[in-house]
């Protein structure tokens, strides 16, 4: 799946995710924040153009790649804010944007072992190519359809 896949599938999970939550600072915060990261496991691509000997769909494809950014990102909030539940927002906003493209590359066809290091499981559903034009573009009108209902309907707009 290509970033506009990805920033659209998060958008829609999230929405979805958090509408039982309302609308308040943190919850648009953290959907805002999982979108923003959800493209970053595809950082291996480039990391391969500059020479690094790392495969697409590696290490940056894992539950423990969510768990360095959550903590990551928690860890900064933390420091920002001085308070639990902004680490909470940091921590589950990078962990959810890693899952969110997990999820997404899953339906495609090339596997990889998104449980790792925990287990070797490789995992592809083989739905569509990741380069489908269609599912990328339609993810995205989807997901950002879900997620301005999202902000209407939670803020009172």
């Amino acid at each position: 799946m290509y970033a506009k896949g990805h920033v659209g599938l998060t958008l829609l999970m999230l929405s979805l995710l958090m509408f039982p939550f309302g609308g308040n600072e943190s919850t648009f915060l953290l959907i805002a924040l999982a979108s923003g990261v959800s493209t970053l496991p595809d950082i291996d691509l480039e990391w391969q153009r500059e020479g690094l000997p790392v495969h697409h769909r590696g290490i940056t494809h894992s539950i423990l790649f969510a768990i360095l950014i959550g903590s990551l990102l928690g860890g900064l909030f933390y420091y920002g804010y001085e308070s639990l539940p902004w680490f909470v927002t940091g921590f589950m906003g990078g962990f959810l944007g890693i899952v969110s493209h997990l999820i997404g590359d899953s339906f495609t066809f090339h596997p990889f072992k998104p449980l790792w290091p925990f287990s070797d499981i490789e995992v592809a559903f083989g739905l569509c190519k990741a380069s489908d034009k269609k599912v990328n573009e339609n993810l995205m009108a989807i997901g950002g359809f879900a997620f301005i209902a999202y902000a209407l309907i939670t803020f009172g707009i």
